[in-house]
């Protein structure tokens, strides 16, 4: 029975050792973070940081609705544009014409064709919606629209 008090004196006696320890250790932890500071002014930091954190939480819901603004608006703006440079009388002449495909999100947006000759430039624009045109396009202004269409929105 002496035996068993013994070993029970010895478990117990342990047990408070490590907590005495681990209590040193936390006093030492928030030691450091108070620095000494009186329990008046721990509260006053307290209520400071949550007027800190309110500020902060009221600024990031406000965020959060300009970026859903941006996000609307930024559906409409150009993120797809195609390029298709090429010489329209074959022999004679250069590269000097083109035709460019610039789309929004929902490839809406506008196709223009700049065609360069000796007498002058003609340049001409047609619709996009959804893709597709309502006027007819020549190989160079599909094939701009089409590498303007694959491209993936950024």
């Amino acid at each position: 029975m002496e035996i068993l008090l013994l070993i029970l004196f010895l478990i117990t006696a342990g047990l408070a050792g490590y907590i005495l320890w681990e209590q040193m250790s936390l006093k030492k932890k928030y030691g450091q973070f108070l620095d000494g500071a009186e329990a008046k002014k721990v509260e006053d930091m307290i209520k400071s940081y949550s007027g800190d954190v309110d500020k902060a939480l009221s600024q990031l819901d406000e965020l959060a609705g300009f970026a859903a603004k941006l996000h609307k608006t930024q559906q409409f703006a150009i993120s797809k544009v195609g390029l298709v440079r090429f010489n329209p009388f074959g022999d004679t002449g250069g590269d000097h014409s083109f035709s460019l495909a610039i789309l929004d999100h929902m490839n809406n947006g506008i196709v223009i064709s700049a065609v360069h000759a000796r007498s002058g430039t003609r340049v001409y624009a047609k619709d996009i919606i959804e893709g597709k045109s309502s006027h007819n396009l020549s190989k160079e202004e599909a094939k701009a629209l089409e590498e303007a269409s694959n491209q993936k929105s950024k």
